[in-house]
């Protein structure tokens, strides 16, 4: 399959980049964050993103300047071809990597929570090959389904925020900077790479329209995803304490049950369950779909569909070998998070002085 481009719009552009970024006020990232930040968790993502965005504003002003090229060709043109290409190959292993744990740590929560007695591998198989399925439909296809299901998502989320507003305390929120204030700012450095999918994202760049629609969809719907994390992660920490939300591995989860229509209908989870799924393939699927682009303009691989296959296969083996779900999370995901964080915070402005330096930017 040929690289699809000049597809997307700005709606198309927005549902990706909510799906992929936004979906983590659903997963076990906000329990990681509250290991060490306690109650104080919740301003994490701001923190993060005020490290990190500006560097992706550098890229995308990069990418505005050498018109006509993705993330990896940026690369490729601003530091030469041989260094261009071990850096996209890092920027590949980030993006798998990702892949690989963020994709087992769904597989656990789908596990313990809905088919506990189903053997993880069985359920990690039935995953991934529906992943696999929905990217081989092409990024056209993801990005119609993407903004199609949005509503829906968005609207299970929005419904969960109201549904449970009774039983938010405000005063749990204190101390606002948890353990302290400098390990806030530690941690909101060390975890800006919890936004690092928009970077990955960049490989799309030509696929909208016109350029200036994917910069204004991804802009748009950053601000969006950090304003959701914020709010999710607020709700939290006001219905658990911090002694309860560094021990619930998948809060999202746990606060849909105290959800319920009356004295009738109760246990109504299955329900959000239900959009969870949905925002979990989806995410999966742009975001193995995005892996393998990478990879294949690297090496320079236009029909790039067949490594859909050996990436999915690649993505179950590897996302296997954790023994469980606190190695995935604690351990793995940790030390990815806090080594990609300072390579996307800097990396981007290195780029900028290469290119100011050449004088490419004064075209």
């Amino acid at each position: 399959m040929m690289q699809n481009k000049g597809f997307l719009r700005v709606k198309e552009i927005l549902a990706i980049t909510l799906i992929l970024v936004g979906v983590k006020l659903s997963d076990s990232t906000p329990a990681l964050m509250a290991q060490k930040a306690q109650n104080g968790f919740w301003l994490i993502p701001l923190l993060a993103f005020i490290c990190i965005f500006p560097s992706f504003l550098v890229l995308l002003y990069l990418l505005k300047k050498y018109q006509g090229k993705n993330i990896v060709e940026l690369v490729e043109s601003i530091t030469g071809k041989w260094i261009g290409k071990c850096v996209g190959i890092l920027l590949f292993i980030f993006a798998f990597l990702t892949l690989t744990l963020d994709s087992r740590n769904y597989i656990e929560q789908i596990k313990l929570l809905y088919f506990p007695e189903s053997p993880t591998d069985i359920i990690f198989l039935v995953f991934i090959g529906i992943v696999f399925f929905g990217a081989k439909k092409g990024i056209e296809v993801i990005g119609f389904t993407s903004w199609i299901l949005l509503f829906f998502i968005q609207g299970a989320f929005f419904l969960v925020l109201i549904l449970v507003y009774e039983d938010i305390v405000i005063q749990r929120i204190f101390p606002i900077f948890g353990t302290s204030l400098p390990v806030m700012l530690t941690e909101g450095v060390k975890k800006a790479s919890i936004f690092v999918e928009l970077f990955f994202l960049l490989i799309t760049y030509q696929s909208a329209k016109k350029t200036s629609m994917f910069r204004k969809g991804a802009l748009i719907a950053s601000i969006i995803a950090l304003f959701e994390l914020t709010i999710f992660y607020f709700v939290y920490t006001t219905v658990f304490d911090y002694n309860s939300i560094e021990k619930i591995q998948f809060p999202f989860h746990d606060i849909t049950q105290y959800i319920n229509f009356g004295e009738f209908l109760t246990n109504i989870e299955t329900i959000f369950m239900i959009f969870w799924l949905f925002a979990a393939f989806l995410k999966f699927i742009i975001f193995i779909y995005i892996t393998s682009w990478i990879f294949g303009e690297i090496f320079a691989i236009r029909n790039f569909e067949p490594l859909l296959l050996p990436f999915s296969f690649l993505v179950m083996m590897i996302g296997l070998l954790p023994f469980n779900s606190v190695m995935n999370e604690l351990v793995f995901r940790e030390t990815l998070l806090t080594i990609m964080s300072p390579f996307f915070i800097i990396f981007p402005f290195v780029l900028w002085i290469i290119a100011w330096v050449k004088g490419d930017l004064k075209q």
